[in-house]
């Protein structure tokens, strides 16, 4: 069966150095802040958290359709239930369209821009054939037509406007950094008791926090007063260009690692929720 472009490229485990690159950008909308920061378990399980966005992200690209259905509406059904007001007395609701449709949107920016970094190019044409089948993807999780632009060039417009505009340097931004360098809070998989999986989980945790700041870029470091050297930035470029170098050493499942991630976490992902 010939895959989608999105199911070629959206789960090469190389642009998995840009997953924190999207999560700062998302927890940078006030709105998306205020809904973590109230009622996300982002500091007492960070990697529940990470791989349950995983699974959905999975299940979305590769599910067979009632999978995706289920999935898309138990996602919607858990969101109706984050709302609040924030700390300068704004209501707030994670289903606030521009805010939902932000989340979805900062996942394509960070698959699209780990592969730049950390993976293989998407050519010009592909990055909008891309982007025409994350709309669609989009559509099934409920992000209305019009929340989004239709073409890549569109959306370049939009993240810049959403950078100047509306993104702001948030307290949960720093305790998302702050915590994912110092990850040691639950588990990725149930038969890894969290103890065991703190000797990995550390490591990894600073490795990822480093990856999403030398991904951001020196704007976003700037916006969100995160420093950085010369010699980070010599380290980070290092990485990087190991990991575009590897891949015509890689096994297929390490390619598109979403079919695999889904038959290891199965039972999991029959209960949700996702995020």
């Amino acid at each position: 069966m010939t895959k989608t472009i999105v199911q070629r490229r959206a789960t090469d485990v190389r642009i998995y150095g840009a997953a924190g690159y999207a999560l700062c950008l998302q927890v940078a909308h006030p709105t998306i802040a205020a809904g973590v920061r109230d009622h996300s378990n982002y500091v007492t399980d960070p990697w529940g958290r990470f791989v349950g966005t995983a699974d959905f992200v999975n299940l979305l690209v590769y599910g067979r359709s009632e999978q995706v259905t289920a999935a898309t509406r138990g996602l919607r059904e858990m969101h109706k239930r984050i709302r609040g007001t924030d700390l300068d007395g704004t209501k707030y609701s994670a289903l606030e369209p521009s805010a939902y449709a932000w989340v979805h949107a900062t996942l394509a920016e960070a698959i699209v821009r780990g592969h730049d970094v950390f993976g293989s190019r998407l050519r010009p044409g592909e990055k909008q054939d891309f982007w025409t089948e994350w709309l669609r993807l989009g559509a099934l999780m409920g992000v209305r037509e019009g929340d989004l632009p239709d073409t890549w060039d569109g959306f370049q417009g939009y993240l810049r406007t959403m950078i100047d505009d509306v993104l702001v340097h948030t307290d949960v931004i720093d305790a998302v950094q702050s915590k994912a360098a110092d990850a040691v809070g639950g588990s990725p998989m149930p038969w890894i008791p969290p103890r065991v999986w703190g000797y990995a989980g550390r490591p990894l945790g600073k490795l990822g926090a480093f990856l999403a700041r030398g991904t951001m870029g020196p704007e976003l470091r700037a916006k969100f007063d995160i420093p950085w050297s010369r010699a980070q930035q010599q380290r980070f470029e290092s990485i990087a260009a190991l990991s575009r170098r590897a891949r015509p050493v890689m096994l297929p499942p390490l390619r598109h690692a979403g079919p695999l991630a889904l038959k290891l976490r199965r039972r999991e992902i029959t209960k949700g929720p996702f995020a």
